[in-house]
């Protein structure tokens, strides 16, 4: 009999040290699943990204045509839809969709920007609908980006005139780093902007993850974020709106839903604080994170702020 107690305790022992081995690799497993899941472009995968997508009718029916234009480094092709409006355009305006969504979910406010007399650019963002590209870097290659999408149609001799950029959620937030990098963005529309991307997750862990916010320390999410940057070749902490509004000299509208759980208002009223006198924040009664992009005021306010700061002469008023 006492010889059997050790071998019963070194049963127990080998049989402790494989499960604590088993939880270890689960930990190490959903770590690197949530780096992933922040850094992995929904392309990152998809070798067929291109030419898959019809034209939309509303589209189709004002003239709009794709085009193709090589951007990088990384190398990576952007899809883009172009509107031009039957008489001289006013002026330049590229849409910008949300993370995991494309060009697609903007076209009633490109439609809506033409017939106001607006040149409408329509862009998949790099690793997104029909454009290419693995990672996604929050602004950090995405805005450099649209500045060479710019660029390719001043080459086609296309005058620019002073430009605006709309963009919802992870395309705000794009929105306003373009608008930080590039003179030629006079004015932004931000629907729905996260002020960080640490902020954003962790309002995502206690939005989707209830239970692992109480268990998880929130050093355990920041180390997955630092792991995203390591994997898309960006720093987290540099990607920041919060960064880009404080040294924009383009003017900002801010909009955000008073009933946004996903991205909470509070990630605008930070922005509005550190933007100064070139922001303005405007709330829209009721609405929740997924209503901007189509929603009838949004398109109004985004409207009525480009028609303010996209004439002749206002541009840096």
């Amino acid at each position: 009999m006492g010889a059997e107690r050790p071998r019963t305790a070194r049963r127990w022992a080998h049989r402790a040290g494989w499960a604590l081995a088993a939880l270890l690799g689960l930990e190490r497993l959903a770590h690197w699943g949530v780096a992933l899941g922040i850094a992995l472009a929904p392309n990152a995968l998809n070798a067929q990204h291109s030419g898959t997508v019809e034209l939309p009718r509303e589209l189709a029916e004002r003239g709009a045509v794709r085009i193709e234009t090589p951007v990088g480094p990384p190398a990576a092709t952007l899809a883009s839809w172009w509107l031009e409006p039957r008489s001289p355009a006013r002026g330049t305006i590229v849409l910008l969709h949300g993370v995991r969504m494309d060009r697609s979910s903007l076209v009633s406010a490109g439609v809506a920007f033409e017939e106001a007399g607006y040149r409408s650019i329509l862009v998949d963002l790099r690793g997104h609908g029909e454009s290419s590209g693995r990672y996604l870097t929050y602004g950090a290659v995405e805005a450099p980006d649209l500045s060479e999408l710019l660029d390719s149609f001043s080459a086609r001799g296309v005058p620019l005139g002073n430009v605006g950029v709309f963009g919802f959620s992870y395309g705000a937030a794009v929105a306003l780093d373009l608008g930080a990098r590039d003179e030629r963005v006079c004015a932004v529309v931000a629907a729905a902007p996260f002020a960080s991307l640490r902020e954003v997750v962790m309002d995502y862990r206690h939005k989707y993850l209830p239970v692992a916010s109480s268990l998880i320390p929130e050093r355990w999410f920041d180390a997955a974020i630092d792991d995203a940057g390591w994997l898309a070749a960006f720093n987290p902490d540099q990607s920041a709106p919060l960064l880009a509004v404080s040294r924009s000299r383009a003017h900002q509208l801010l909009l955000h839903g008073t009933s946004d759980t996903q991205v909470p208002l509070r990630h605008s009223v930070a922005l509005s604080s550190l933007a100064g006198p070139h922001a303005e924040l405007r709330t829209i009664l009721g609405a929740e994170h997924y209503d901007l992009p189509r929603g009838a005021q949004v398109e109004h306010e985004a409207l009525h702020w480009f028609e303010r700061w996209l004439n002749p002469g206002h541009c840096r008023d």
